[in-house]
């Protein structure tokens, strides 16, 4: 009798837990249809926009024109401002193939170990930022809900998001935070395991709508607890400008010089 029970216990914590992976990926794919669907994002095979990123903590300030292309998802960036790779105003371009990634100062390939390992770090992140919520559902990605939060009068469902041991440079770890309400992502919290930062950084967004997909084109982060409370003092922000999906794009922009 006492093996029954415990066996029925199993079960249940088991179908529990089935039921909760469920429930997560419900609403990370009701997110994704809300943002413009899988589909139709990946129809437009490319995009180029404007970046900025400017961290007044280390400081550290970036402007580029991105470029990438969604098949094997290449990456391109010319730089009119690089204070991490180039301090002294070189002319700065990174290039990720879909393999290998490369960066040239002032049009000289470099062999510089810290400047390339920048590179790919820019130009895998910029291109998963960027296309973020439609990978979601991606083979390799682990969905866990973990309840409901109110924040500011909102109604959230957090849903925790981690990845397999072969998927991608580092295993991060995201929690999103969906708007009951209007299925958008408003903010999520996340690593940077490439740097070592294991405490979370909570990310805010502003989202608007080219060609049918809703862009989180407005962001800023900082520091927070896992349950989303603010713990830094400054904010870091991220714009992504003049955005242009499905253009003719020179696909040899992307091939090491």
């Amino acid at each position: 009798m006492k093996t029954k029970t415990v066996l029925t216990f199993f079960l249940m914590l088991l179908f529990a837990l089935s039921t909760k992976a469920q429930d997560a990926k419900q609403v990370v794919s009701d997110m994704i249809e809300t943002v413009g669907g899988k589909a139709n994002f990946y129809k437009l095979k490319n995009v180029t926009y404007d970046y900025e990123y400017i961290n007044p903590k280390a400081p550290m300030t970036l402007k580029s024109h991105e470029t990438y292309v969604f098949h094997k998802e290449k990456s391109h960036a010319a730089y009119s401002v690089n204070t991490v790779t180039a301090p002294n105003g070189q002319k700065v371009v990174e290039g990720y193939d879909g393999t290998d990634a490369w960066v040239t100062m002032d049009r000289k390939l470099s062999d510089n170990e810290q400047a390339n390992n920048f590179a790919r770090f820019m130009r895998k992140t910029n291109y998963y930022w960027f296309s973020m919520f439609f990978k979601l559902l991606d083979d390799g990605v682990n969905h866990e809900y973990l309840g409901s939060k109110t924040v500011n009068g909102k109604a959230y469902d957090k849903v925790k998001i981690t990845f397999g041991n072969n998927v991608g440079d580092a295993q991060d770890i995201y929690v999103l935070f969906i708007n009951k309400k209007t299925k958008l992502v408003d903010q999520f919290l996340f690593t940077v395991m490439s740097f070592q930062m294991a405490e979370p950084q909570l990310m805010v967004m502003e989202y608007e709508t080219i060609d049918g997909i809703q862009i989180g084109s407005k962001r800023k982060y900082i520091e927070a607890d896992w349950e989303g409370n603010i713990k830094g003092k400054r904010w870091v922000t991220t714009n992504w400008t003049n955005i242009d999906f499905d253009t003719d794009v020179d696909t040899s922009l992307f091939e090491r010089p």
